[in-house]
């Protein structure tokens, strides 16, 4: 069982590593305007990983974290390779039937970061949302490893108290075996004695006739 685990794990693990995380630049809203952001697409996404582990990268960009009605704010923050200067960080999920993406905006204070005219915070910011994106896959598929692995244990389970009732009912059929040659030879010597007993009967009724003979010698 758990070297069963162990290999859908490793499997599961390559995958992800295996599936390119890929960023795109595009115009995202948020809900104070539309801005440029780095569009991250997480492979195998499940929402709820997705939240928490966004939830735990806007904390560590340093600043005031805030969620609110889907947006996730990381206010005065300060990250290596942003330079010496706070900024703020925006980001949300956009779901798209079962593709779930998250998007990241970041204030540099006057101006939106774009890829054209903040390359080296771009690229720190792209770094950042690639090496999120994973960490929210693997959780993702971690949690369905934990699905899967509940699910196998169940039919395993059942399997094996299937094989517990086979082995009950052979014993069973054992038992009852055991229960019907004891009872054959039961048969066998009560045929016996019955003979032997109609020997001992007849013997009897001989007797009888000789004693019940004997009242018509009396006169």
């Amino acid at each position: 069982m758990k070297q069963l685990t162990l290999f859908v794990a490793t499997l599961m693990s390559t995958w992800v590593i295996g599936q390119e995380v890929k960023t795109s630049n595009e115009k995202v809203s948020f809900s104070h305007g539309s801005f440029d952001a780095i569009v991250v697409t997480i492979p195998y996404a499940n929402k709820d990983a997705v939240e928490k582990e966004l939830k735990s990268e806007m904390k560590d960009w340093g600043g005031k974290y805030n969620s609110s009605k889907g947006e996730y704010t990381a206010k005065e923050a300060k990250i290596k390779g942003m330079g010496d200067k706070y900024f703020d960080g925006y980001a949300k999920i956009i779901e798209s039937g079962s593709e779930i993406k998250v998007a990241f905006a970041v204030d540099l204070g006057g101006a939106y970061m774009n890829q054209s005219e903040h390359k080296d915070q771009y690229k720190a910011i792209e770094a950042r949302a690639k090496k999120f994106a994973q960490n929210a896959s693997k959780e993702s598929i971690n949690g369905m490893i934990e699905l899967e692995t509940k699910a196998l244990k169940k039919l395993t389970g059942e399997k094996e108290d299937l094989l517990k009732d086979i082995e009950d009912s052979k014993k069973d059929i054992e038992d009852a075996k055991k229960k019907i040659a004891e009872e054959e030879q039961k048969i066998k010597d009560n045929e016996s004695a019955t003979q032997k007993k109609e020997g001992e009967i007849a013997t009897q009724t001989t007797k009888l006739g000789e004693v019940q003979g004997l009242l018509k010698k009396i006169k």
